[in-house]
Parts: structure tokens; C-alpha cells; sequence
């Protein structure tokens, strides 16, 4: 019982906030928002990462930009339960945008160079070490990131399709081409 005129203190929260509200919070510039989603959604979307560059290197790096990209869009989240396939959005145009700076600084060392043909990137191959990520290496982007959205991740067709602003044939056709190259690859990776 509380005695008359004593100030009541605000409940402690008893369930977590969703990533709606956590969303708002952020929006409204109160950064701890930031750190609760940071601690709900950063393993997921490291290991999407890792998986979607094969560069170990970049991973951190990139993590943390989508989660300062996301406190900076905040305001324009869409209001979803979940802010986990908006995150991975952030982060795939992260990663786009990796790839095409990363391609322009290549073509600039091989126009210096005069070795556009002959320069391979032997990351990829250091970093395969075991068949299943050699075969992802050898799927185009757009159908990697689709992949391990869907079986990685567990996103539905409909999520992906929104997050990749593509539409939801087009992964399914992308799911469709990536599994049959994987089930390729995978059978021809066990043979001598």
C-alpha cells in the first residue's frame, strides 16, 4: 500500500519491449533503444553477414554501420513486430555498396597496372573451407542473399521480397536457380 501523497515510481519492465516500440524510442533519440536492439538482432545479423561477404575482415565493420544507419533511419521504420529483415535490408545495401567500391577501387589499381584480366581476388578461396561455402561463393549475389535469407535466416518469400525490394516471383525464381546450383555444386564438390 502506498502511503498518501508519496510519489509512485514507474514500473520496472517486466517484458521486453518489442522491436516496434524499441524502434520509437529510438526515433525519439533515446540511444539505449539503440544498444537493446543492438543486443537482440547483432549475432543474427553477423552471422548473415559473414555468410553474404566471405570476408571476415569486413564483418564488425559492417554490422555496426546498418545499426548506425538504422538509428539514423529510425524514424522511418515501417512499424513491423520484428526489425530484423529491415536491419538486413540496411545491411544488404551495405553490402552492395561495399561491392561497387570495392569493384571501382580494383579497376583503378588494374588500369595503373594494366593487369584488368590477370588480378584475382584469392580471398575467396582462403576463406572457403568447407564445400557448403564454396558452393554459396558460386551463386551471384542477389541469389546468395536470397538463400540464406530463406534457409539461414528463416525469412518467408514475402519478407524477402519486401526487404530486397524485389518482387516475391523474382525470389522465388532466385531460391528456385540457387538451391538447384547448390545441389550442383555440393555433388560435384564430393567427387575426385
Amino acid at each position: 500500500m502506498i502511503a498518501r501523497g508519496a510519489k509512485q515510481q514507474p514500473a520496472e519492465r517486466d517484458t521486453p519491449q518489442s522491436d516496434a516500440e524499441l524502434m520509437l524510442r529510438l526515433a525519439s533519440g533515446e540511444l539505449s533503444a539503440l544498444g537493446e536492439l543492438y543486443d537482440r538482432h547483432q549475432v543474427p545479423l553477423r552471422n548473415f553477414i559473414a555468410r553474404a561477404t566471405r570476408d571476415a575482415e569486413d564483418v564488425d565493420d559492417l554490422v555496426h554501420a546498418t545499426f548506425l544507419a538504422a538509428a539514423k533511419s529510425a524514424a522511418r521504420y515501417d512499424g513491423r513486430a520484428s526489425c530484423r529483415p529491415w536491419l538486413m535490408g540496411i545491411a544488404v545495401r551495405h553490402l552492395r555498396r561495399r561491392r561497387q567500391t570495392f569493384a571501382r577501387l580494383m579497376a583503378i589499381l588494374s588500369a595503373l597496372k594494366g593487369t584488368a584480366a590477370s588480378y584475382r581476388d584469392p580471398r575467396p578461396m582462403l576463406n572457403a573451407r568447407t564445400d557448403v561455402a564454396r558452393a554459396l561463393a558460386q551463386l551471384s549475389e542477389a541469389k546468395r542473399l536470397t538463400v540464406l535469407m530463406a534457409e539461414v535466416e528463416g525469412m518467408s518469400c514475402a519478407e524477402i521480397a519486401t526487404t530486397l525490394d524485389v518482387p516475391i516471383g523474382t525470389v522465388w525464381t532466385r531460391l528456385h536457380a540457387a538451391r538447384r546450383e547448390l545441389r550442383q555444386a555440393l555433388g560435384q564438390a564430393g567427387e575426385p
